[in-house]
């Protein structure tokens, strides 16, 4: 077979005439000498031995319609494939600059995948108060190969799966220069943004702590708390219709003293919602300015323990999209339950 214009499966350049070219003894498909060196092996090593045959793009096109191909390695893909399952390119047919181009002025990543920059960080996603570069890249703008924590940000995002362009950018930024962003999602939801996230041990202590606070504030408010105040307000004079604004320098007198005169037992059975409230308060922004961190510690961890564990790439891409993702079930119930705690009370 003629091979010369056909592009070289990973490197992407056309084959010329005075190019070494190897061909895979399995499926036919044509190297470059160096390139096969380089990668070490086939990349459709995975689909020898399943009547996989290397074809010209043209031929492939029509005989598998349904295919798209990596503009990077020239892997095939289904067409419904957000990332190249050989390299973790994104395969959104929006517009693109090619990787390595600067994100802006001042900043550039290099062919490696590892980030160098003179000065300030990259603007990934939102950080300087711009819109995202890339709206409708997969990942944000951050290049598949660019190591996070040692892990390709490619396989990251195959494991994070929902809301990738807002993850990707920011475990770049705290993997390259330390530099996080408070996560509301983790503020306003706590433990249940994290059982929604997978993070099931964290999670679950978390809901139960929240939970727990929760549960205390409005049963001491209802039972004790209120009542308490609704006889300190008849004892100065008040009754359930008067405001605070209404009430005279004597009434408020006599409410404060009334209060102070109060045992400690019930005294203490006061201040405690308010301790209650101070702690939730206190969990909701420790969740909001750790929550990017924790997740992207677990996501790494997890992504490394599946490449440990699977020896193919396919076996690999099929753990990655089975553990990661999200639980919506679990987080739409745990919300729908705390919801219905408050109306209940």
């Amino acid at each position: 077979m003629d091979y010369i214009g056909l592009k070289c499966p990973i490197c992407g350049k056309p084959f010329t005439a005075d190019d070494d070219i190897v061909v895979c003894p399995q499926c036919g498909a044509p190297y470059h000498r160096e390139c096969y060196i380089s990668a070490g092996k086939c990349i459709y090593e995975d689909k020898h031995g399943t009547g996989f045959s290397w074809k010209p793009p043209q031929e492939e096109e029509k005989a598998e319609p349904d295919i798209k191909r990596c503009p990077r390695c020239g892997a095939p893909n289904l067409k419904s494939a957000l990332f190249c399952s050989h390299c973790g390119l994104p395969l959104s047919d929006s517009a693109e600059p090619p990787y390595g181009t600067p994100f802006n002025g001042n900043q550039q990543t290099h062919g490696n995948g590892s980030a160098q920059h003179g000065g300030t960080p990259p603007e990934y996603g939102n950080f300087q108060g711009q819109p995202f570069p890339f709206p409708l890249d997969p990942l944000g703008g951050v290049n598949p190969n660019e190591p996070i924590n040692d892990v390709p940000a490619g396989d990251l995002a195959k494991f994070v799966q929902g809301n990738t362009q807002y993850y990707m950018p920011v475990f770049a930024s705290i993997s390259h220069f330390k530099k996080n962003r408070f996560n509301f999602s983790a503020f306003f939801f706590q433990g249940i943004w994290m059982l929604y996230r997978k993070l099931y041990k964290v999670g679950t202590i978390i809901t139960v702590i929240q939970g727990a606070l929760t549960i205390g504030y409005l049963f001491l408010m209802k039972y004790f708390v209120l009542p308490l105040y609704d006889k300190l307000y008849a004892v100065a004079g008040l009754t359930k219709d008067s405001t605070s604004y209404a009430m005279t320098a004597e009434q408020k007198t006599e409410l404060v003293r009334q209060l102070y005169s109060l045992p400690t037992q019930q005294k203490m059975l006061v201040a405690v919602p308010f301790f209650f409230f101070v702690a939730a308060l206190a969990i909701m922004l420790i969740c909001g300015f750790v929550g990017n961190r924790m997740y992207l510690k677990y996501s790494v961890s997890q992504v490394g323990k599946i490449r440990s564990e699977t020896s193919s790439p396919t076996d690999f891409a099929i753990r990655l999209q089975q553990n990661g993702g999200v639980n919506t079930t679990l987080g739409v119930t745990l919300g729908l339950c705390f919801m219905i705690i408050f109306f209940v009370s």
